[in-house]
């Protein structure tokens, strides 16, 4: 039935956005590196594609406004960490890199281990460590 899955996120300055996530670890695809129009770029080890478009290409696409995240949340991207260390290490990795945090680390019902933060263009993410030896039956 499907082959593939990917996501598309609206941004507001590409080079901008692309930079950022560049600078927190996201593998570029390099057969769209060169690409001016928009930015691809492979999240964890099953390489989900993540494609950045310009907002009005991006309202093009869907017939429809972009949400405004100044107001709202359209999407909650979580992304699995292998260790609390890791969580860290990105937290402090996505704010050098201009990210803004509003959860910082810390762990959550005995188990998880998490931070959230807000890309260049107010899309909200998760990054979590699950410690499936400690979660409740």
């Amino acid at each position: 039935m499907t082959k593939d899955f990917w996501f598309n996120l609206p941004v507001k300055d590409l080079e901008r956005s692309k930079q950022f996530f560049r600078d927190i670890g996201f593998k570029e695809n390099p057969s769209m590196a060169k690409a001016n129009h928009l930015g691809s770029f492979f999240i964890g080890e099953k390489n989900v594609v993540m494609m950045l478009f310009p907002k009005e290409a991006f309202e093009g696409f869907t017939a429809h406004q972009i949400a405004d995240t100044d107001k709202g949340t359209e999407a909650l991207f979580n992304i699995d960490a292998e260790s609390k260390e890791e969580v860290d290490t990105l937290a402090k990795t996505v704010e050098k890199a201009g990210g803004t945090i509003y959860a910082p680390p810390g762990e959550k019902d005995g188990w998880m281990y998490a931070f959230g933060f807000i890309d260049p263009d107010g899309h909200r993410w998760s990054v979590l460590y699950m410690d499936m030896s400690k979660m409740p039956q």
